[in-house]
């Protein structure tokens, strides 16, 4: 394969689709090579049409970066450690297979920024997608970051903001942790601490870190200048002309780049079968905008 071909679904450029079969992309290195570029420009790929079991999911998570295990045993495939499920499914003895089953809306957010070191690639499979519903949405924070006032990008620019699961449990917790002792495991995480302004460190661009279910406050403002500056920076975010909606069908799987992009997705009906495989893995500072060193 000489290049990979892609269409882009947003005009800012943010989203593309990747016309090619995953498994013949990884058998093919100079593909890859190509993919990895393309996604520090276009940090949404969206590969439509995909057969994959879940050892080449892993397999292709892998050539990204390097694939966490998630601490939820209750969600985990039973198959394979490095993913989890979320489903409206359920086993025999009625227990959900997967989680976060609920059919409510969930806000915009970015994953683990309540989290010391955020893992913030990530990746859905779709292999049971429900016929009404459950649209997913990305948000381009490089897009956020220029619609901000000069005045406001002068002020947040190189301050740290507090990141806390209590305000996100608060806010999704229909849709979140369901087990108590689960719950106040983590609702007695200690804050994080992240830039609210990230850099990419090949093209220079900046990209708001700003994530409305985590973030309390930012450091060094006053609580008037908070009150003041974080529903902007919230607004902005998920500012209609940054967004891309993607109707999610059988065998799509997309990724994304948490580090510059908030998501979120739309109700769906509880009782349309539903079930997403997901995988979540560290990205190299050295390419990506991260949130630590």
């Amino acid at each position: 394969m000489s290049s990979v071909s892609t269409t882009p679904l947003h005009p800012s450029g943010f989203v593309v689709q990747v016309h090619a079969s995953i498994m013949e992309v990884m058998n093919d290195p100079a593909a890859m090579a190509e993919l990895k570029q393309q996604w520090m420009h276009s940090p949404v790929m969206i590969f439509r049409r995909q057969s994959l079991d879940e050892p080449d999911l892993v397999r292709f998570t892998e050539y990204f970066g390097r694939c966490e295990t998630s601490g939820r045993k209750d969600i985990q495939s039973p198959y394979q450690e490095q993913i989890i499920y979320f489903s409206t499914l359920k086993y025999n003895d009625g227990r959900f297979v997967g989680g976060f089953a609920g059919g409510e809306d969930v806000d915009w957010h970015s994953d683990q920024t309540f989290q010391v070191r955020p893992a913030t690639g990530a990746i859905l499979y779709g292999t049971e997608v429900p016929r009404d519903g459950g649209d997913i949405y990305w948000a381009d924070q490089f897009g956020a970051w220029d619609l901000l006032p000069e005045d406001v990008k002068t002020l947040i620019d190189g301050r740290t903001g507090v990141y806390r699961y209590a305000k996100r449990y608060a806010m999704m917790n229909a849709t979140e942790l369901r087990d108590k002792a689960k719950a106040n495991a983590m609702l007695s995480l200690p804050d994080a601490r992240h830039p609210v302004v990230l850099t990419h460190p090949h093209t220079g661009r900046k990209a708001l870190y700003a994530d409305q279910t985590t973030l309390v406050e930012i450091e060094g403002l006053t609580p008037e200048q908070n009150e003041r500056i974080l529903p902007l920076l919230f607004a902005t975010g998920g500012d209609p002309s940054l967004v891309y909606r993607h109707k999610v069908h059988n065998g799509d799987l997309m990724m994304w780049d948490n580090g510059c992009l908030l998501h979120r997705r739309d109700v769906m009906k509880i009782e349309q079968p539903r079930l997403m495989k997901r995988t979540t893995f560290r990205l190299s500072p050295a390419e990506h905008c991260v949130p630590h060193a």
